[in-house]
């Protein structure tokens, strides 16, 4: 939680499933995370994502996805293009970042590695 609350709300944020804290400080409800858990028709996925599979469009909070360390290159591409963007704005704007939560069990992954290149 201490790193959500240093995001701003433009902020791309890709998680793994024990970052259920950082989206609360985004705002996520419990009543979202109880519609998610349930897969019900007020879940923001409609039932399509795995329980604990949360993502969130509207508080830039990338959708879960089950196997370690696959939001890595994704949050490396996605930091590309905010640097991208960045890069053209005035510097009075605000810019923006994207971070990446992961476990020590990422290190050994595949997608660990590509994401470090």
């Amino acid at each position: 939680i201490g790193s959500a609350s240093a995001l701003q709300s433009q902020d791309t944020i890709f998680a793994q499933y024990r970052e259920q804290g950082t989206l609360m400080w985004r705002g996520f409800s419990l009543d979202q995370f109880t519609n998610q858990c349930f897969s019900n028709d007020a879940d923001l996925g409609k039932g399509r994502q795995m329980p604990v599979h949360y993502g969130c469009r509207a508080l830039n909070f990338h959708t879960i996805s089950s196997p370690l360390g696959t939001q890595l290159p994704q949050a490396v591409g996605a930091a590309y293009k905010l640097k991208m963007d960045n890069d053209t704005l005035p510097s009075e704007d605000k810019k923006s970042i994207a971070i990446a939560y992961f476990g020590d069990g990422c290190g050994s992954t595949t997608d660990f590695h590509s994401a470090m290149n």
